[in-house]
C-alpha cells in the first residue's frame, strides 16, 4: 500500500490507482464529467483539477497516478478558478434549457412542462398532484392568472405560446368534478399551531402547506367569506364563486379551520394569539384599499367610487343601480378592466379613461381585448384634472395628454397638452388607479417594521422583526398577482415549519440554469426540426350576446380533445435529465456563467429516430463517454466526426441513430451521458444496468451489462 496525504489527512492507496480514484475512495470530492469507473481515464473535460505538492499548476486527477508520500489538495482558490474556467468553456458550447423558461418565469415555479406532459398522456390525476406540490389553487390560477409563463414559452419562437393556464384549468376542473378531489398525505401531528391572518391566496397557500406538514392551522378572516381579492376583487364572470368555494373547501378538508368576521388588531391581537397557544403567526392581509383619484373635492362626491370597493359591493349585491347610467372608469390595469366589464354587465355605458395609450396599459392583453369586445369605450391619452358633483351628476374635467421621455417604469411619461381641458358629465366615476394595504393594526402590541406602507420581512425567512411573526403576499410585495402571493405563502409556510420545530432555516437550493437563449427571438425556428405550425387552441367562450346583463362565466373550459391537442404542442424544452445532469450540478457549485466565454455555436436538429433513445447533439460536451462505452460493449455504433469545434459524435456514416443497425439497444450510452445529450424516449425503459449511477461504488461492468441485454 502507498501512503498519501489528502487535504492534510493521511490515507492509504493502491499502486496503479489514479489520484481521482484514491481521493474518491477516501471521501474527498473531485468533480469530473468524462470519468466513468467502467472505462479507462480519458481526461477530456479537464475539471478534475487538484494541487500536488512539488508539481506545477493544477494537474488532472484522472490522469495522474498516486505515488508514495504524495501530498494532494483537492480544494483551493486556484483549483476553483481552473474548474470554473473549464466548466464555462464547456457551457459555451452547450445549447439547451435546463429548466423550461415557463417554469422559471412562474413565481411559484410550477412545473408546467411536467403537468402538460402528464395531460398529454391522459394522466390528469398525476398532473394535479404535480401542480399542487407548489400551488394549492390551480382551479383559480387556471382562470385568473396573468400567465407570465406563456410570455416565456419557447413555442413563441414558432407560432405562439401554449395555453398553459387553460391546460392547468382543464386538469384541475376534472379533479374538482370527481367529488373526491386530490388530497395529499399529511405528516404526523406535530402539536404545533399556526395562526394566519387573512384567507386570501397567500394565507390559503400557507395553510395548505402547513397542514400537510402536520401543524394545526387556523385562518382568521375579516370578511364574511374566504378568498380575499379572489372573491372581492375579481368578478364572478372570471372567477365563479361556487368554483372558488369548492377549491377552498379542499384546503378546509385538509384540517384547516377558518374563522370569519375576525379583525386583527380589534377582535384578536398578536398577544392574544400567543396567549391562546399559537406557535407562529402569518400576516397575509393583502392590498384591499383602493386609491382615490386625488382630485380636490373628491371626498365630498358621493358618486365617485373606489374600484376595489365597487367590485366588493357587487360581490355582496350592494352595488348602486347603474342601469342606463354613464360611467367613467379611470385606470389601465386589470382592476380597471374588471370595473369596466362589471359596469357593462350592470347595464351602464362605460368609458375607460387612461393617460397613456393602449400599448402602455399594464392590464393583461386578453382583458383589454375582452373589455373592448364587450363594448367598453376607450379614451386614451386622457387624464382627469378636476371634478365636482352637481346633484346626481359628476362634472369631470379632462385634459388630453402626450407621451414624453420614459419614466422609471420604462414607459413614456404622459404630459398634459395645454389648452385641451374639457368637461364630460358622468353619473358615476370609478377610480381604479391602484391599491394599498390596511396596516392599521401596526402599533403598540404589534410593532412590526414597515417601509412605505409595506411589511418588512427577511427576504429568506419571510419573518418580520418580531420573532415568530411572518408575513407574505401583497402586504409585503405591494399589489401583485395571485400566483406571486401563493408563492409567498408557500415560502412562509416552510419557514414557519422550521421555526416551530426549532430547526435552523434552510433556503430552497438555487441551481445553475442553462438557457438556449435570453429571448425567444434569438432562437432559430429550424432548431425545432419539422414541427408542424399549430396555432394555440382557442378557449371556448360565451358570445357577446350571451354575456349581456349577467355574470355567467365567460370562458367555458377545454374539452378533453382540445386539451390533448393543446398539450401536444409543448416542445418539452426543459431537459429530461435536468435532475441528473453533472454539468448543471458542478456549474452550480462553482457558480459558472454560460455566457462568460460565449462564442459561435453550431446548432443541430434533435435526433428522435431511434425507438428508445433521443439524441441531442446540442447538449453534447464531447466527453467521449458514449463513444468509449459503445466500443466496450462491442457495438462501435458511435464515433467522433470532424475536427476542432466542428467535432460531433455521430453513428456510423453519420446516419440517424435509428437507422444504424449496429446499435444493440443496450442503453449504456444513456447511462453514461453526463448532460442529457442521450436520454430515453418518453415512456421507454431500457435495461436496468443502463441506469446504474456511475458515481456509486457498486457499478456493473460493461461486459455484465451487455450480457444482461443479450440474455
Amino acid at each position: 500500500m502507498l501512503h498519501i496525504i489528502i487535504n492534510g489527512n493521511a490515507y492509504q492507496a493502491t499502486p496503479g490507482q489514479t489520484v481521482l480514484d484514491a481521493c474518491r475512495a477516501n471521501g474527498a470530492f473531485i468533480p469530473t464529467l468524462c470519468h466513468d469507473p467502467r472505462l479507462n481515464p480519458f481526461g477530456s473535460c479537464m475539471i478534475c483539477r487538484v494541487e500536488i505538492e512539488g508539481q506545477r499548476g493544477v494537474p488532472l486527477a484522472c490522469g495522474t497516478l498516486v505515488a508514495d508520500g504524495m501530498v494532494i489538495k483537492t480544494d483551493s482558490e486556484a483549483i476553483s478558478i481552473a474548474r470554473k474556467t473549464c466548466l464555462e468553456l464547456l457551457a459555451s458550447q452547450h445549447y439547451g434549457d435546463c429548466t423550461a423558461p415557463c417554469v422559471m418565469e412562474c413565481p411559484a415555479h410550477m412545473d408546467a412542462q411536467g403537468y402538460i406532459n402528464l395531460i398529454a398522456q391522459g394522466r390528469y390525476d398525476d398532473a394535479v398532484r404535480l401542480m399542487k406540490e407548489t400551488n394549492p389553487l390551480p382551479v383559480v390560477c387556471g382562470r385568473i392568472c396573468t400567465r407570465p409563463c406563456e410570455k416565456k414559452c419557447r413555442r413563441n419562437s414558432l407560432e405562439g405560446p401554449l395555453g398553459i393556464a387553460y391546460l392547468k384549468r382543464f386538469a384541475a376542473d376534472k379533479d374538482l368534478a370527481k367529488g373526491r378531489p386530490y388530497l395529499p398525505e399529511k405528516r404526523p401531528a406535530t402539536g404545533k399551531r399556526a395562526a394566519i391572518i387573512g384567507a386570501g391566496p397567500a394565507g390559503l397557500s400557507a395553510a395548505w402547506f402547513l397542514a400537510q406538514l402536520g401543524h394545526g392551522v387556523t385562518i382568521f378572516e375579516r370578511q364574511e367569506a374566504p378568498g380575499g381579492m379572489l372573491r372581492y376583487g375579481i368578478p364572478s364572470y372570471r372567477m365563479p364563486r361556487e368554483t372558488l368555494d369548492a377549491e377552498i373547501d379542499i384546503i378546509h378538508s385538509l384540517g384547516v379551520d377558518i374563522q370569519y368576521g375576525v379583525d386583527f388588531g380589534r377582535n384578536i391581537t398578536l398577544e392574544s394569539l400567543k396567549a391562546d397557544g399559537y406557535d407562529s403567526i402569518l400576516l397575509a392581509v393583502g392590498s384591499q384599499l383602493g386609491w382615490p383619484l386625488g382630485l380636490e373635492g373628491e371626498a365630498h362626491c358621493s358618486n365617485v367610487l373606489i374600484g376595489v370597493e365597487f367590485l366588493g359591493a357587487v360581490t355582496r349585491g350592494k352595488q348602486p343601480d347603474l342601469a342606463g347610467k354613464k360611467i367613467a372608469v379611470v385606470g389601465g390595469g386589470n382592476t380597471a378592466m374588471d370595473c369596466a366589464r362589471t359596469a357593462i354587465r350592470l347595464g351602464a355605458e362605460v368609458e375607460l379613461i387612461y393617460r397613456r395609450t393602449v400599448a402602455e396599459m399594464p392590464a393583461d392583453d386578453m382583458e383589454i381585448e375582452e373589455a373592448q369586445h364587450e363594448g367598453v369605450a376607450f379614451s386614451v391619452l386622457t387624464n382627469p384634472v378636476a371634478l365636482e358633483q352637481a346633484g346626481c351628476i359628476v362634472n369631470l374635467e379632462l385634459t388630453k395628454m402626450e407621451l414624453g421621455e420614459p419614466d422609471a417604469s420604462g414607459r413614456r411619461r404622459p404630459q398634459p397638452v395645454a389648452g385641451s381641458e374639457h368637461i364630460v358629465k358622468f353619473d358615476y366615476v370609478i377610480s381604479a388607479i391602484g391599491q394599498t394595504q390596511d396596516l392599521s393594526f401596526i402599533g403598540p402590541g404589534c410593532e412590526a417594521e414597515t417601509h412605505r406602507d409595506l411589511l418588512v420581512t427577511d427576504s429568506a425567512t419571510m419573518q418580520t422583526n418580531i420573532p415568530g411573526l411572518f408575513a407574505a403576499g401583497d402586504a409585503v410585495s405591494g399589489p401583485q398577482t395571485a400566483i406571486l402571493a401563493i408563492a409567498g405563502g408557500r415560502r412562509a409556510a416552510f419557514a414557519m415549519d422550521r421555526y416551530m420545530l426549532g430547526l435552523p432555516f434552510e433556503a430552497e437550493a438555487e441551481h445553475y440554469n442553462h438557457v438556449r437563449a435570453k429571448s425567444n427571438e434569438e432562437i432559430d425556428p429550424a432548431h425545432w426540426g419539422e414541427r408542424e405550425q399549430v396555432a394555440k387552441t382557442p378557449m371556448p367562450m360565451l358570445t357577446e350576446q350571451q354575456r349581456e346583463h349577467n355574470f355567467n362565466e365567460v370562458e367555458l373550459g377545454f374539452s378533453e380533445a382540445e386539451a390533448q391537442k393543446e398539450a401536444a404542442r409543448c416542445l418539452s424544452c426543459g431537459c429530461a435529465d435536468v435532475n441528473e445532469c453533472k454539468l448543471r450540478e458542478y456549474a452550480t457549485v462553482y457558480e459558472a456563467d454560460q455566457f462568460a466565454l460565449a462564442g459561435e455555436q453550431t446548432r443541430h436538429p434533435i435526433d428522435e429516430t431511434h425507438p428508445y433513445i433521443v439524441r441531442d447533439r446540442n447538449k453534447c460536451i464531447m466527453c467521449g463517454r458514449c463513444v468509449r462505452i459503445c466500443i466496450e460493449a462491442g457495438a462501435g455504433t458511435l464515433g467522433f466526426v470532424g475536427r476542432g469545434f466542428d467535432t460531433t459524435v455521430e453513428p456510423s456514416f453519420s446516419k440517424p441513430l435509428g437507422e444504424d443497425d449496429t446499435c444493440i439497444n443496450c442503453g449504456l450510452c444513456v447511462s453514461t451521458c453526463p448532460t442529457g445529450a442521450m436520454v430515453p424516449q418518453e415512456g421507454v425503459t431500457l435495461p436496468t444496468t443502463a441506469y446504474m449511477d456511475v458515481e456509486d461504488a457498486q457499478v456493473t461492468s460493461v461486459a455484465d451489462a451487455v450480457a444482461q441485454v443479450e440474455g
